[in-house]
């Protein structure tokens, strides 16, 4: 993998959470009591300041109810897998 796709890959975790909070109604305070780290961490792995762990895949995915795959092919792909989580809910 090059560089470049890397960080496509990343883009699209964050615009895939993003798009997840939007739908759900979540904040990222939420999002990051999931991941037992703070707001402000989360806003910066959100804005690519900071890299994602391969364990908050897992805790994200479980916290939006999606697979930690669905998470990294994106939010079309889970949307087009009738996979979304409901409008306004998530397991929290």
């Amino acid at each position: 993998m090059t560089d470049h796709e890397g960080e496509t890959l990343e883009a699209t975790l964050n615009e895939t959470i993003k798009l997840l909070m939007t739908r759900t109604g979540c904040r990222q305070v939420d999002v990051a009591g999931a991941l037992g780290i703070t707001r402000g961490s989360l806003s910066q792995r959100l804005l690519g300041n900071s890299g994602w762990r391969v364990n908050d895949l897992a805790a994200v995915a479980q916290f939006f109810a999606v697979t930690p795959g669905e998470l990294l092919s994106g939010y079309a792909a889970i949307a087009a897998a009738h996979r979304l989580p409901p409008k306004g809910q998530t397991r929290i």
